[in-house]
């Protein structure tokens, strides 16, 4: 194991300085059964930052746990003048399914009203996500962050593949309708050989420059592994994500399972 890992340290480095970004990534790769470590990169996989958009799993499954969202087309809320427009998509009606596609902020923020500050709060120590510390507060839509991006609330790699590994196995004090909803909502594509993958990405403002998310995990009849992609540094082509998760996955032998 010891002398894979290494072999694994060496193709990263190379892709890094073989790149010419100057950035920093770490990957986490676990079991999503015995949560034996299959695969780490780098050496900030236990630091916290910020969530960002990969904080979307945590609200769809609130907001699916105490109803506010009813399936993957409901709540459908439409775009008004003021709210976020970082993307010409944002612009558009917004329901669970476009919410997460297009990682819309201005839904996560009208979700977090109806939720409300107290609730939310109730539900980050229930599921003891990150240093559930929200003094950034939820902020008004179009204008300042909130506490998920690049503000108060932080999280590592570590506390992303053990919550996500939770999740997964329905072992978080949550409902099982919210946890399956949720599963649909981040579904990204078939892999190889049956194999499916699920995630969300986040992008925010990390140590120095950027910060890049990517957690998730791929699961085939009753195997799973959880993973957690951070990549932080300037000028960083965040559209390489997932694809970078893939070519990791595809470097392991877990493709072989099965």
């Amino acid at each position: 194991m010891l002398s894979y890992i290494f072999s694994i340290l060496i193709l990263s480095f190379a892709y890094i300085s073989t790149s010419p970004l100057t950035a920093e990534e770490s990957f986490l790769l676990i079991d999503g059964s015995s949560k034996e470590i299959v695969c780490e990169i780098g050496t900030s996989t236990h630091e916290r930052a910020s969530p960002c958009s990969t904080f979307k799993i945590v609200l769809s499954l609130m907001g699916y746990d105490a109803e506010i969202l009813k399936d993957e087309k409901n709540p459908n809320w439409a775009f008004q003048e003021g709210y976020d427009t970082y993307l010409e998509s944002w612009r558009a009606p917004q329901n669970p399914t476009s919410w997460m596609k297009e990682s819309c902020v201005w839904y996560s923020k009208l979700l977090a009203y109806e939720l409300g500050l107290e609730k939310i709060q109730s539900y980050l120590a229930l599921l003891e996500y990150g240093n559930q510390d929200l003094s950034g507060g939820l902020e008004k839509l179009g204008s300042t962050n909130p506490a998920w991006i690049n503000s108060s609330l932080e999280i590592s790699q570590k506390e992303q593949v053990d919550f996500i590994q939770k999740m997964i196995n329905e072992k978080l004090p949550i409902s099982q309708n919210a946890i399956q909803r949720t599963k649909v909502l981040l579904f990204k594509e078939e892999l190889q050989s049956g194999w499916k993958l699920f995630g969300k990405t986040g992008t925010g403002k990390g140590k120095e420059g950027i910060l890049g998310w990517f957690v998730g995990w791929i699961e085939k009849e009753n195997c799973t592994y959880v993973f957690s992609y951070n990549i932080q540094g300037q000028n960083i082509d965040i559209s390489q994500r997932i694809p970078r998760v893939k070519e990791l996955l595809q470097q392991t032998d877990i493709f072989q399972h099965l």
